[in-house]
């Protein structure tokens, strides 16, 4: 029930403002989960337990084996925790981070005014100590302080200086850790587990490891997650580390072709199809490559299904003008498919003539002149309503002086669903076993082929 009305989950708000302490609550949260379920309890011990060993750490945390073994804790000052456990032998900090740190930085002098621990867990003989952040920022120096502090304080009340090691964690391992619990015990949203999930679900979708989009539900809401399985795609596609963010703000792959410089992967909602779609002669120097330096012809601007792994996927491809003003592209004005078909087909030729009338750069003094050939001299071409209307808001009411026009095409091939679900049932997310992200690179260089 929970699902349709946010405020019946035991961890939501009627109102999260940014005065909520939000850290504090999900720190709440996960308290409660240890306190409350002990299979979470000892599925996070072996976390921190195999993380002890990566560090090549003797340290190795005791399950608790009755209720008395263990104690929870949450914002607690250090001289409540060595009052009410004076003489540990052990005492393991970690970090709960979005992302993992890269070096453990060297202790500074400690600020007496931020030592209140996020979460302790005793465990017999052994403490842990969490401090918890809900982005990136570098928690180490305070969970230093802590443990080092609660070293003093045990020392000050009389004990013996306890073994210590600090450990790195991220929100997406103990989500992951949670998930697996969740499935383990039939994904029951009526718990508390299925609250707290569908708490950091609402709130930080982006802490959550990536899924596959067979395990995803195909829509808006989850739009998160969703994107945040294609970028993974996307990089599973590039031939390095790092390509797919080669232009600010978009993920891309790089595509070593003189007529078109990237493809786009995307989801369609409507259909819900993964969309790959590249843009041939986007460029002035593209579509000139596009219409003179290739040897195919143009058939495939016509084509309605590609065949690739011998299965067919939909095709729709559209002849487009580009706008652009500092290599940014400000209007794609999609041109009248009958129109193009009739005047332009697959005759190279002709279409070079389009380009050579339009694909240039358009000072503000040429703008009518412009206007004539598209509207005037090529009617029909374009829709003179839209046109004017984009062009008079995005141009001539602006301080731009020029415009770049370019004459390419759009192509998009659809994946449906049923694909991907056996694409991804074959693989993984990893690169090099990613079955979906090697599908995506097959369709690409299909396309290519005709193309060139």
């Amino acid at each position: 029930m929970f699902n349709n009305n946010r405020h019946l989950n035991i961890f939501e708000y009627y109102t999260q403002k940014g005065s909520l302490p939000i850290e504090n609550n999900i720190s709440r949260g996960l308290a409660i989960l240890f306190n409350e379920n002990n299979l979470i309890l000892d599925r996070f011990i072996d976390m921190v337990n195999t993380k002890c060993i990566d560090k090549k750490s003797d340290f190795f945390v005791l399950k608790p084996q009755k209720p008395g073994d263990k104690d929870i804790g949450i914002q607690q000052q250090i001289t409540k925790i060595v009052a009410s456990y004076p003489n540990p032998q052990n005492i393991i900090g970690i970090t709960l981070t979005t992302s993992s740190p890269t070096n453990w930085i060297e202790n500074k002098k400690d600020d007496s005014n931020n030592l209140i621990t996020d979460i302790v867990i005793n465990c017999k003989d052994t403490l842990i100590v969490i401090e918890v952040k809900r982005n990136a920022t570098d928690a180490r120096l305070q969970l230093k302080q802590q443990v080092n502090s609660i070293i003093s304080e045990v020392v000050k009340q009389g004990g013996n200086v306890p073994e210590k090691v600090l450990l790195d964690g991220t929100w997406e391992e103990v989500i992951s850790m949670l998930q697996d619990v969740h499935a383990l015990t039939g994904y029951n949203s009526d718990n508390i587990l299925g609250h707290y999930l569908k708490h950091l679900e609402n709130n930080y979708q982006e802490w959550f490891p990536i899924s596959l989009l067979s395990d995803i539900e195909i829509s808006v809401e989850n739009q998160t997650a969703i994107d945040k399985r294609i970028h993974k795609l996307i990089r599973n596609c590039c031939a390095s580390d790092g390509d797919e963010e080669q232009y600010s703000g978009r993920y891309i792959i790089p595509l070593n072709f003189d007529f078109a410089a990237e493809a786009q992967v995307d989801m369609d909602y409507r259909t819900s199809s993964l969309m790959v779609t590249v843009w041939p002669g986007d460029t002035k120097w593209q579509g000139y490559c596009l219409l003179n330096k290739t040897v195919n012809t143009l058939d495939w601007i016509y084509d309605r299904k590609i065949i690739v792994d011998e299965i067919p996927f939909k095709v729709i491809t559209e002849p487009y003008l580009r706008l652009a003003h500092f290599q940014s592209s400000i209007i794609i004005e999609y041109l009248d498919k009958q129109y193009y078909k009739d005047n332009f087909g697959t005759d190279k030729e002709k279409c070079k003539g389009l380009f050579d009338d339009i694909s240039r750069e358009w000072k503000r003094h040429e703008w009518d002149e412009l206007r004539h050939l598209l509207l005037n001299k090529r009617k029909g071409l374009i829709n003179e309503n839209s046109f004017n209307e984009e062009f008079q808001a995005k141009f001539e009411n602006s301080n731009r002086s020029y415009v770049h026009v370019s004459f390419g095409y759009e192509t998009t091939i659809y994946i449906p669903m049923d694909i991907i679900n056996k694409y991804e049932k074959q693989g993984s997310t990893e690169k090099g076993k990613d079955k979906l992200a090697i599908l995506v690179s097959d369709i690409i260089t299909s396309l290519t082929d005709k193309i060139k």
